[in-house]
């Protein structure tokens, strides 16, 4: 049964004899925490139940390469879901595969503003991937480490990106003496 705002359900229940109405669906944005790395299983499993997600992006700068994604979330871990907690039980998102929780505060699921998702969305379309790394801004002077190769382990301090967009510049502290090296921004963390 459709109400005058046209598209949103109205529901009927009965409780103890008496007709109450909820005028329409309360669906809010939530953010969910998830397993390492399972982002878009979390995002696809969720979205073949009905329940509309939002899993912020950022396009990747390198070469095109087959077989891998362009993408890579912002948010490592994190995305949204936007549901009614009335209709969708929070065990059945809770127990989801690949999701660890709804993040909760005192444990109440945490409401995230329909314009703090907007503004994310706005914000991520104007962003140029190449000024991130790992979901954060690379700057001159921001500390790394190492994680592969040769150099695996060594604190370094950001430079500058190369031409080629998945390499940096960096300089590593080398018998006392800072020494200007080229790796592959895949190699690199946070420190």
């Amino acid at each position: 049964m459709a109400n005058a705002l046209g598209s949103n359900r109205v529901n009927h229940v009965l409780v103890v004899g008496r007709l109450w109405v909820k005028e329409r669906d309360v669906k809010h944005w939530y953010a969910l925490h998830a397993k390492p790395r399972r982002e878009y299983m979390v995002r696809d499993s969720l979205e073949g139940r009905g329940i509309e997600t939002y899993l912020p992006v950022l396009r990747k700068a390198s070469k095109p390469r087959p077989h891998r994604r362009q993408e890579k979330p912002f948010f490592t871990r994190y995305l949204f879901a936007r549901m009614d907690l009335t209709d969708v039980p929070l065990s059945s998102v809770n127990w989801a595969p690949g999701v660890t929780r709804v993040v909760s505060f005192g444990g109440q699921p945490a409401v995230v503003q329909d314009e703090v998702i907007q503004w994310l969305k706005d914000r991520l379309a104007r962003i140029d991937s190449k000024d991130y790394h790992q979901g954060l801004p690379l700057c001159p002077g921001d500390r790394l480490r190492v994680s592969a190769g040769p150099l695996k382990g060594l604190e370094e301090i950001f430079d500058r990106r190369m031409s080629s967009a998945d390499r940096a510049q960096v300089l590593i502290d080398m018998l006392g003496r800072l020494t200007v090296c080229q790796i592959d921004l895949d190699c690199l963390k946070r420190a």
